[in-house]
């Protein structure tokens, strides 16, 4: 099943890259992974500071709350996901002054057959002030104490795709940059068709649309549910295939994770890349890099907010040649 994207020449001149992550969508789509029955093993780490943080603060109740708005699987209400934020704050503002009518609509098309609503959902459509309050505190705390942690490494993988589609616009304009998104998604002028849970055709009519690249977002891209909406396709940000087992002798010499480390670097990444690569937190990939830094295998550049790790002659020969 297929989503059309259908242009005009318009659309193709409007259509703009964001210029930040969107702290709502990947909430939305952590919900997705924390529900999956195989998540992906480029989350583990996420999801065992999420087990640790439930387990000392009992956040389960919290997650069976938000759980119920976002399913592991299929749509979710588009007031949860509201354009036009520049911070996380901001979109708790707006999901907060949904219109009553607006939260009725769309919170009886999300329960509607399979789905019983509970209690506080049915106030929440009614726009009961204690139940927008409720899911207020609710997002930002499954924000704060959930995802917090990840928000570096979100940042720097959207950036480090942002500064790629930077590059596809200056060498070959919009039309090459959409030639060269994942490839669930596909460009043929003039329309962008993506893998999707089921058919469907979304008309810009000249409004252009805006690409979100998303850390969360796994395999198909995701947009919003109303077509009135101001366009958006959300979409996985790129992943480099983690580094084959590094071998025996290279192991017994720096130790398991630190050769896995040595042998991710190549291609070269920012340490939020490496984390991503490795399964390993943000703070043990700099380590790491740190301690290959001094011993001459790794050398690192800061460019503007990212730190970016390659390997020197002398560690590109370590990580490939295996020793006896």
């Amino acid at each position: 099943m297929k989503l059309r994207i259908h242009f005009t020449s318009d659309d193709v001149a409007r259509t703009t890259v964001a210029a930040r992550p969107d702290d709502m969508w990947e909430l939305t789509n952590s919900l997705h992974i924390l529900q999956s029955p195989r998540p992906p093993s480029a989350y583990r780490p996420w999801l065992r500071h999420v087990r640790t943080r439930c387990a000392g603060r009992d956040l389960r109740a919290l997650v069976r709350y938000v759980s119920a708005l976002v399913p592991h699987s299929g749509d979710f209400p588009d007031f949860l996901t509201p354009s036009g934020a520049d911070s996380f704050a901001t979109s708790l503002d707006l999901i907060h002054a949904t219109p009553a009518t607006r939260l009725r609509t769309e919170l009886a098309l999300h329960f509607r057959g399979h789905r019983t609503p509970p209690a506080w959902a049915r106030l929440l459509a009614d726009g009961d002030r204690t139940a927008r309050q409720e899911l207020r505190e609710a997002l930002a705390t499954y924000f704060h104490e959930l995802l917090a942690p990840q928000l570096p490494l979100i940042a720097e993988t959207f950036h480090l795709e942002r500064a790629q589609h930077s590059r596809d616009l200056l060498e070959g304009g919009v039309e090459r940059l959409l030639h060269t998104l994942p490839p669930s998604i596909r460009w043929t002028s003039p329309t962008l068709t993506a893998d999707y849970p089921r058919d469907r055709d979304l008309h810009l009519r000249g409004r252009g649309i805006t690409l979100v690249p998303s850390f969360f977002c796994t395999k198909s891209p995701v947009t919003l549910i109303n077509p009135g909406l101001p366009p958006v396709l959300v979409y996985p940000v790129a992943r480099h295939p983690a580094p084959d087992a590094a071998p025996e002798g290279l192991t017994d010499l720096l130790g398991r994770t630190r050769a896995m480390v040595l042998r991710a670097l190549h291609p070269p990444c920012s340490t939020g890349e490496l984390a991503a690569r490795t399964g390993v937190s943000i703070g043990t990939a700099s380590k790491h890099a740190t301690v290959l830094r001094r011993a001459g295998l790794v050398s690192s550049t800061r460019r503007g907010c990212m730190m970016l790790h390659s390997l020197t002659p002398l560690g590109d020969e370590l990580a490939r040649r295996p020793i006896r």
